[in-house]
């Protein structure tokens, strides 16, 4: 890989700790409002209105209509046109003295000051009125306390208050962090809202492709034009180029043999299209394998006229809640395969967006997170993703045990260079050094 213009690393998704991201979200929730409402996405993702409107009244709150500013710009002009020393200094006393005269009565007599009456003083008794004899403290009413007990009382009853606040407190926030969890990929892929009739029905089908099953094979001139189109609009090919032989070969044959064990989910082990149909129309298709230990995803093509719902994101989200979906019945099943990861390729880089995602190491054959393998790959095409020392647990150690197809014979290949002295162990070596050492002892090398 080394050697390679773009080395390749294998990446997985673990599906089973899967979280979106935000702009995931966004995706799942336009492709919802889309079903509901007929509602397609604006061009430059509709944000750019909402925000204009928001500066707007911002900005009507803070300046002023242009009849406001004239009239004060008036007023600034009179004031500092005036000249201070034209001002009558009289009319300022005049202002001042106006509200502090005092108001005459009919009689001509003045209110507020003193009249010729003077009004007698009250007499004060000097001497203390005697208690009269009582029959003691009321036995009906409780006992009086001294100050320094009610203010003990008044402080107790404060903190009983807090800590009973405190605890309301606590329990709202344990509430709201329950209610404010993040939701899991099956909550937020929304087909249809309660109570209200979607504009557009979306249906998904898992259909066998190889063997071919009959339904696959009601299908395949829907999916095979549907693939054309896609390759020429989105790739550019000539149209003689997607034929139905090359369309067959790419995405129909496969080297799985299916399977229907116990363990196995409802539809078996092997090959599958998952096919998207709107309203009845195919719009995508899917094509994935389904393997004891994952969902290994190998090609999308959908309608070019749907770009707008971003079907390869939305597919991808799909696949991954497919994946946790076939957990529940075959616990074996963890794990969400993208195919390959090329970090010089723009159009590749994207299968690191689905968190948690790891790549595998070449040389270490161990998953490294891909978070940490992003700035070796920034800084080099290819390197050991691995930081430790740990060997090579595929590494031949002896090429005695590596089998050997001649003359429709299996031997390992000590056994076969008895028969042929002109065996070439370096070919042998490079060959098992390529495969690891679980393959080579399992796989046949064919030799002549």
């Amino acid at each position: 890989m080394n050697r390679m213009c773009c080395p390749s690393y294998t990446i997985r998704c673990e599906a089973l700790r899967f979280k979106a991201t935000k702009s995931q979200k966004k995706i799942l929730k336009r492709f919802t409002r889309y079903l509901m409402y007929d509602e397609k996405p604006r061009a430059g993702g509709g944000g750019a209105e909402g925000k204009q409107c928001s500066d707007d009244k911002d900005i009507s709150d803070e300046v002023a209509s242009p009849s406001q500013n004239s009239e004060r710009q008036l007023a600034d002009r009179d004031v500092k046109g005036l000249d201070p020393s034209a001002i009558d200094a009289s009319a300022i006393v005049n202002e001042k003295t106006k509200d502090k005269t005092p108001e005459t009565s009919q009689s001509g007599e003045t209110k507020g000051e003193g009249s010729s009456k003077t009004q007698q003083p009250n007499k004060v008794h000097d001497e203390k009125k005697q208690p009269k004899p009582g029959l003691g403290p009321d036995p009906n009413k409780p006992a009086c306390k001294k100050a320094k007990q009610l203010r003990l009382e008044r402080k107790q009853q404060r903190l009983a208050q807090r800590q009973e606040t405190t605890n309301a407190t606590q329990t709202s926030k344990a509430t709201k962090r329950e209610t404010n969890a993040p939701k899991c990929i099956e909550e937020l892929i929304v087909d249809s809202l309660p109570g209200q009739e979607p504009k557009h029905k979306l249906e998904i089908r898992l259909v066998r492709s190889s063997p071919r099953s009959p339904e696959f094979q009601d299908t395949f001139a829907a999916e095979y034009a549907l693939y054309k189109k896609y390759q020429i609009t989105i790739h550019k090919d000539p149209p003689t180029k997607p034929t139905e032989r090359q369309f067959t070969r790419f995405l129909v044959d496969s080297p799985l043999q299916p399977d229907d064990t116990e363990d196995a989910p409802e539809c078996g082990y092997g090959s599958f299209h998952q096919q998207y149909w709107l309203d009845g129309k195919l719009i995508a298709v899917g094509v994935i394998d389904l393997l004891p230990h994952c969902v290994s995803s190998v090609y999308l093509f959908y309608d070019p006229d749907y770009q707008f719902l971003n079907l390869g994101t939305y597919s991808a989200l799909r696949e991954a809640a497919f994946t946790r979906l076939l957990h529940n019945v075959t616990p074996s099943i963890e794990y969400y395969y993208m195919g390959y990861y090329i970090h010089s390729c723009q159009k590749m880089k994207y299968k690191g967006n689905y968190y948690p995602s790891y790549l595998v190491c070449t040389e270490a054959f161990s998953w490294q997170p891909i978070e940490k393998c992003r700035p070796k790959l920034d800084a080099n095409k290819y390197s050991r993703l691995d930081e430790t020392d740990a060997p090579d647990p595929e590494a031949i150690d002896s090429l005695d045990r590596v089998l050997v197809l001649y003359k429709h014979t299996a031997m390992p290949y000590i056994q076969y260079k008895r028969f042929n002295s002109s065996a070439d162990d370096d070919q042998v070596k490079e060959y098992a050094g390529m495969v690891g050492k679980t393959c080579a002892e399992r796989m046949l090398l064919y030799r002549n």
